[in-house]
């Protein structure tokens, strides 16, 4: 059996800048435009993923030129599926162009940096530094942070049991001492937390009958609509 070429170093080099940094489809295109163009050897897409992973890298982006869900959610200190709520949102779908690879979808920093200037306010909430390692514009994150200092949408969560209200599960957790984890897991599992012996529901989408209780000398946060 013949044995393929070995890589040569203008190709390790090139194969990692690209590992991890975008979607592999993406980084297949580019190691076979630039191996037509050096007259490197044609490899497989096996043959390509086997020496990333041999390297010590992933084949998939999830923080890099694109970003997953998930690594925005790593990014910016909140959980993915906060990430997969705003997709859902056709303006915002439409700003950020994700792309799929199988059940995953990315996005470019690019794309991002037009949500910041286009719909600001979609990242408001978070501080300066959690958006300048999603943004790397220093300045947009200092601007969309001053703009909006506040989450879009409704992140409430009740306590079924006492009826007390908070503005988000962080603002819960915090309060309670316990991870945000504890009680985004319940709410979605739908049981009672185990470190609490307490039961908590999302209230996005109660309706204008459920009142806000604003802890105290705590205003009442503004609840945009989605685009």
């Amino acid at each position: 059996m013949t044995r393929p070429p070995r890589w040569t170093q203008p190709e390790i080099d090139h194969l990692d800048k690209l590992a991890g940094n975008v979607p592999f489809p993406t980084l297949l295109r580019s190691m076979r435009h630039k191996a037509t163009r050096e007259g490197w050897p044609p490899r497989t897409a096996k043959a390509i993923a086997v020496k990333i992973q041999r390297s010590g890298q992933r084949c998939r982006a999830r923080v890099g030129d694109w970003t997953t869900t998930d690594g925005t959610g790593e990014l910016l200190g909140c959980p993915g599926s906060r990430i997969e709520a705003w997709l859902r949102c056709p303006s915002i779908t439409a700003i950020l162009a994700p792309e799929w690879t199988g059940a995953i979808r990315y996005i470019s920093r690019r794309s991002w940096r037009r949500l910041a200037r286009q719909m600001p306010r979609v990242l408001g909430g978070f501080g300066v530094d959690a958006l300048f390692l999603l943004l790397e514009d220093r300045d947009l994150a200092e601007a969309v942070a001053a703009a909006h200092p506040r989450p879009m949408g409704d992140w409430r969560v009740r306590c079924i049991e006492t009826g007390q209200i908070w503005a988000s599960c962080a603002v819960a957790a915090k309060e309670l001492h316990v991870s945000q984890a504890c009680i985004s897991l319940a709410i979605r599992q739908r049981r009672r937390s185990a470190a609490l012996g307490m039961t908590f529901e999302a209230l996005r989408g109660a309706g204008p009958s459920v009142r806000f209780q604003a802890a105290p000398n705590e205003k009442q946060p503004p609840l945009p609509p989605c685009g």
